[in-house]
């Protein structure tokens, strides 16, 4: 499965920081976990206090457009 994700790091004092981008994997477990190195690597968060990884959207499953029928 491909899927869109979202990785914030939270921060007691500062600001978060968030990435966003798309990962593969057989299981949403393996999705979580490569996207959430793929946001150490990255972002190279330090000090953090939570990280907050979202699922956001499953792009190889979509469905195929159907057609309006009203518009024909």
């Amino acid at each position: 499965m491909t899927v869109r994700y979202a990785v914030t790091f939270e921060f007691a004092t500062r600001a978060p920081i968030t990435l966003r981008g798309t990962v593969a994997g057989g299981r949403a477990a393996t999705c979580v976990a490569r996207a959430t190195k793929a946001a150490q690597l990255a972002l190279k968060p330090v000090g953090w206090s939570s990280v907050v990884c979202c699922l956001l959207e499953r792009l190889d499953d979509a469905p195929d457009e159907v057609e309006d029928p009203v518009e024909g």
